[in-house]
């Protein structure tokens, strides 16, 4: 039977929580929280202390699975577009990928990403580039480019060389 509840403890580490069923007022064993994926690819998301969710339980609803969480008059989404598809974490970090306007909006306050990158199109940055490397292009690396053109020297106004440094 399917039943709407409050989420009263959860155990991440098993990937279970407890139930608080209003209707009777009673508590349900440890559940399984419904995941995506667990065998070879691995999905995870827990639901929080007093999120309300819909279980599916027995008869006697002694044993069951937490299917997931759901909005309620209380608990709006953050988003209310159906072209979208939208994770938003509480500390306002969150993911958007909008299918009408073909953009993916990622704001975290670190972003970090192992492995090798591959970008079609115009790259812009606000704040700069750093690179704990060096940087090369298709003709050069800004190392060589530097050991040339840093001894590089021109006339002055006076017809001196200008120094180097």
């Amino acid at each position: 039977m399917l039943r709407f509840g409050i989420v009263s403890q959860i155990n991440p580490l098993l990937c279970q929580a407890r139930v608080n069923f209003g209707d009777d007022d009673s508590t349900s064993y440890w559940l399984p929280v419904l995941q995506t994926k667990t065998l070879k690819d691995k999905f995870y998301s827990m639901p929080d202390i007093n999120e309300q969710v819909v279980c599916l339980m027995d008869q006697n609803s002694e044993d069951g699975v937490i299917l997931g969480a759901i909005y309620s008059n209380e608990d709006k989404p953050a988003v209310t577009n159906e072209k979208q598809l939208s994770v938003n974490l509480e500390n306002g970090s969150q993911i958007n990928a909008d299918k009408e306007t073909d953009t993916l909006t990622v704001v975290f306050q670190n972003i970090k990403l192992v492995g090798d990158i591959t970008h079609e199109g115009i790259l812009t940055n606000t704040n700069g580039i750093k690179s704990n490397a060096d940087i090369t292009d298709k003709k050069s690396s800004m190392h060589s480019m530097r050991d040339t053109y840093n001894l590089h020297t021109h006339p002055d106004k006076n017809q001196k060389t200008t120094s180097t440094m």
